[in-house]
């Protein structure tokens, strides 16, 4: 529940499998103690985070769904954990005005996006972590996906700075 949230180390004492943990119907959890945000994916480790991903997309992967990493200085938990839930009407305008703009582009676009976001289209569901990379460091960022974009693909917003 909510409260137990508000123990910043509820999560690393509950999930410790070395894999991840989906819990509560909206999270999903690393299970490794090294893992305490989106600051710690490099290169060597982005597979496993990508990997949580792809789990995440499992538990909600519509049109309607939207999965979120908060950056650091905006999150109450010390472990990694992806958010997964269906979007509200503020959700649905910020999906469409991300269609409207990067799906018919090639590459990263920015530009009237929150918090100084870039966005990009991916066909189909991609190792997101490693396509956010792409588009520079996520060590202080928040990513933000949405799948069932522009038909059948996703897009990953990358924002700074601050949590939408």
């Amino acid at each position: 529940g909510f409260m137990q949230l508000a123990d910043p180390d509820y999560l690393s004492d509950s999930c410790n499998n070395g894999r991840y943990c989906v819990m509560n119907g909206y999270l999903v959890v690393s299970g490794r103690s090294a893992a305490h945000g989106i600051e710690d994916i490099d290169g060597d480790h982005v597979g496993y985070y990508d990997g949580m991903m792809y789990a995440a997309h499992s538990e909600c992967g519509g049109s309607g769904c939207v999965l979120i990493v908060n950056p650091p200085g905006y999150r109450t938990q010390n472990r990694f954990h992806i958010h997964y839930r269906q979007f509200d009407s503020r959700g649905a305008s910020l999906k469409h005005r991300l269609q409207s703009t990067v799906c018919e582009e090639g590459g990263w676009v920015s530009g009237g996006f929150p918090c100084g976001g870039k966005a990009k289209y991916f066909d189909g569901f991609p190792a997101v972590f490693s396509a956010a990379m792409g588009s520079g460091s996520v060590s202080d960022a928040s990513v933000t996906v949405w799948p069932g974009s522009c038909g059948s693909g996703t897009i990953i917003l990358v924002s700074y700075g601050c949590s939408i």
